[in-house]
Parts: structure tokens; sequence; C-alpha cells
């Protein structure tokens, strides 16, 4: 069974499901009031490569899902092998590409810093 974390609303988190696949979402809650304990999460996407130029992208996780929506996706709780925080390259890109929020980068921060 799943040991639950201290995930917040709207934490950026990597699931790693019992099919294999690796999901990048948001996550809004754990619902454990039923018989079926579930994980909600906001606007999935999968890391997968482009293949154009062979670099990693985000693709939403469920084609048939509008992309702009923000109504949350039930996972059973028994289907996740692991929950972790992805790393902030991975994070930043998913951030940018569910929201259109840029985050700066080292040397923007730098720039930044240095007029303060």
């Amino acid at each position: 069974m799943l040991v639950t974390s201290n995930y917040k609303k709207n934490d950026i988190l990597g699931i790693k499901l019992s099919t294999g696949e690796e999901v990048v979402a948001r996550f809004d809650k754990f619902d454990s009031a039923t018989n079926q304990k579930t994980l909600h999460i906001v606007k999935p996407t999968v890391l997968t490569l482009n293949p154009q130029n062979g670099q990693a992208m985000l693709i939403p996780w469920l084609m048939s899902l509008d992309v702009h929506s923000t109504d949350t996706v039930t996972v059973s709780q028994d289907q996740i092998v692991a929950m972790y925080k992805p790393s902030k390259g991975i994070a930043d890109v998913y951030m940018k590409g569910s929201t259109g929020i840029a985050m700066p980068d080292r040397s923007d921060t730098e720039k930044l810093t240095g007029l303060l």
C-alpha cells in the first residue's frame, strides 16, 4: 500500500505507475475516505522524445483530456509504485508547458540580484 507523504496542493510531482509509465503532474489531494484510495492530479503529462530532434519533451498523458482543463484526474493508489519530486529542469519545463509561466534561470536571477 502507498505511504502518503507531505505533498501540498499544486506541488509538481512525478509518479511511477505499475504499467511503467512515468507521469509528471500537479498534486491536488489524496482521497482515502472510500474503499478505493485515490490520488487526484491536475494536467498529467509523460516524458517522451521529440522525433524531430531527439530531445526530451512532455506531452499530455491522456490525449482526450482538454489541455486547458484544471479538472482533476483520479489515479488509484494501488497502481502507484513510487512518487517523488522531479528534477528542477523537469519541473520548470512542466510549469512552463502547463501554465505558460517560465521560471527564471540562474543567469536571469543573477542579473536581477545585481540590480538590487
